[in-house]
């Protein structure tokens, strides 16, 4: 599923100028973890995460030197700008929920900054955004097979075909034209968000398209007509 039907639109942003405070209040108030940094223009310049909160409020420590509290104020920051990463990945908003998973778990971070063609900030993308994808009711899935893999890809009447899912679990029953259509029902079925396994057990065809027929040469080859 494309990341722009999974995205948060109404992505709440602060100013690389704004003052920590002001970006743990957001965090706060809006129950999240992290939040996109913008520049006067707009731009996407970084994103400041609770962790980077707790880590300036954990350099308030009593000094045990001077030379360690001086240390410990001169690492401090006291604005976004200072405390945010700088370095954020990004991904397309046309991009599929599977790529935001592997590059979350690649580079491991909970959510994604969402950009468009013009590397505008769009959306932002948590992991619970993708999880929804496996929450999909059984019907929902059926409904899916039925219209885009039977309809509309194998151009095959669904009535003609039972489609059985339980708690993600598909099993496909009746008969299609060929063997090749198995395989692309089974497959195709497989590659549908929420599914977990699909048993084509139940599947028959009416003609094996798969197998080669070498047919016996007799006589002289036909000479080519240039």
């Amino acid at each position: 599923m494309q990341i722009r039907n999974l995205m948060t639109t109404e992505v709440a942003t602060i100013e690389k100028s704004a003052s920590l405070k002001d970006a743990a209040r957001i965090l706060i108030e809006r129950s999240i973890s992290g939040l996109p940094v913008v520049d006067e223009q707009g731009d996407l310049v970084g994103i400041v995460t609770e962790g980077d909160v707790l880590h300036q409020e954990s350099l308030r420590h009593p000094a045990t030197t001077l030379k360690s509290f001086f240390q410990a104020n001169e690492d401090r920051a006291l604005t976004v700008e200072q405390a945010m990463t700088k370095k954020v990945k990004t991904i397309r908003d046309e991009a599929d929920h599977t790529e935001a998973a592997r590059l979350m778990e690649t580079i491991g971070v909970k959510r994604l900054p969402v950009t468009n063609s013009d590397g505008r900030l769009v959306g932002i993308l948590s992991r619970s955004d993708i999880l929804k994808i496996f929450a999909r009711s059984d019907s929902e899935i059926s409904e899916e097979i039925r219209s885009e893999v039977i309809e509309r890809i194998l151009w095959l009447e669904p009535a003609s075909l039972t489609v059985d899912v339980e708690e993600g679990m598909v099993t496909l029953e009746g008969t299609v034209p060929t063997k090749s259509d198995s395989r692309i029902l089974e497959e195709m079925a497989r590659r549908i968000d929420g599914v977990v396994n699909v048993s084509a057990e139940r599947l028959r065809y009416e003609l094996d398209d798969t197998k080669r027929v070498d047919r016996p040469i007799t006589g002289d080859a036909p000479k080519a007509n240039w």
